[in-house]
């Protein structure tokens, strides 16, 4: 079976979560004896295709007419919507701009038009002048919503006023072992890893960080500096200082991964996430996790991890204490409904559905 995976034409100038979504999802189709192809950005399907896999339903300009062009040539589409809450999201904008009655539709459906032209494509006018209707559409019109948590589900489901005509939880393997000869060093880190931007709340958690004074701990922050927050990121590298906030830029992820079996604790306090990838991985690695309280990180991380307040420095400088108190854990039981078997079991029952 031929499976092409289909993401935003900027995903390798501008990478995310929605990029490390469609990485995992072709590991796991891999794993099943699929093969896969990669096409960001909007250039004609391959032929021969049996089945489509859309990633991102928050940046809708190029997966409508990704969407648009499989259903025309009559191929069966999965969608894995990455759906962020916009009443977080409006929570967020409304703090960052000042603007409590914050028009979050309405920015996001501008934003469209933006995404589209830093990236030189055409704009599609209906992108912007109908943005939430084509959400509406393309949810209701696919064959399988494929979310990673119950709660995604649910919310997108309410926000947008819709129910597929088909969907199936499945979360994504997270069952790397540690790197070789790393995680027998005394934990002392504190790892945040992250683009470096507003909504991932860098400059919070480094301000909640130097307010419990010299601890013997390290803040290192990971994650691309991409010039779009040059403010933000500025910001950022005025506040940091040797041997106690530092910065390390964007790393490949064994590297990463390395880092993170030596450190004592991961921060994700973000304004708003989906189920945080950066703390699964830390916790992969034997690494406690603060992160933000949400609906989608409650279904994860519930008993397993502390939860913060991302518009509270004083709640964030709680939760880093407590991973900093709490002794190295063992999260081998919690990463169960993450492992390759249970993985590879449900992604097979989803394109089992569509091609029988």
């Amino acid at each position: 079976m031929k499976v092409l995976l289909r993401i935003r034409g900027d995903v390798n100038r501008y990478p995310g979560g929605d990029y490390v979504q469609l990485l995992r999802t072709r590991e796991t189709l891999e794993g099943l004896g699929f093969e896969c192809l990669v096409s960001p950005g909007i250039e004609p399907m391959t032929e021969g295709v049996d089945i489509v896999h859309l990633f991102n339903t928050t940046r809708i300009h190029e997966t409508w007419l990704q969407y648009q062009e499989a259903r025309k040539r009559g191929v069966p589409v999965v969608l894995t919507p990455i759906w962020h809450s916009m009443e977080e999201m409006r929570r967020f904008y409304a703090a960052h701009y000042g603007i409590p009655i914050f028009p979050v539709w309405s920015y996001m459906a501008l934003k469209e038009a933006y995404y589209a032209r830093r990236s030189g494509l055409p704009v599609f006018a209906q992108a912007t002048l109908r943005y939430r209707e084509l959400q509406r559409e393309m949810v209701r019109g696919v064959d399988m919503v494929v979310p990673n948590s119950r709660a995604e589900l649910e919310i997108m489901c309410r926000e947008l006023g819709v129910q597929p005509r088909a969907a199936r939880v499945t979360p994504p393997i997270f069952d790397a072992p540690l790197p070789a000869g790393k995680g027998t060093k005394v934990r002392q880190d504190v790892v945040c890893a992250a683009r470096i931007e507003p909504r991932k709340n860098q400059l919070s958690i480094i301000r909640a960080f130097k307010s419990l004074g010299e601890t013997g701990h390290r803040l290192l922050l990971f994650g691309s500096m991409s010039g779009v927050h040059r403010g933000y990121e500025e910001a950022v590298r005025r506040e940091l200082k040797d041997g106690w906030v530092e910065y390390r830029g964007e790393v490949a992820p064994e590297a990463l991964a390395a880092t993170y079996a030596e450190a004592r604790g991961a921060i994700l306090a973000s304004y708003f996430e989906t189920c945080g990838f950066s703390a699964l991985e830390a916790m992969t690695c034997g690494a406690g996790v603060c992160i933000s309280d949400t609906p989608y990180t409650r279904e994860f991380y519930n008993g397993h991890a502390v939860f913060c307040n991302p518009f509270s420095i004083a709640s964030i400088r709680e939760g880093i204490s407590a991973i900093l108190a709490a002794p190295p854990l063992d999260h081998n039981g919690f990463l169960h409904a993450f492992s390759r078997e249970t993985v590879l079991r449900d992604t097979r029952e989803v394109y089992e559905c569509l091609t029988n």
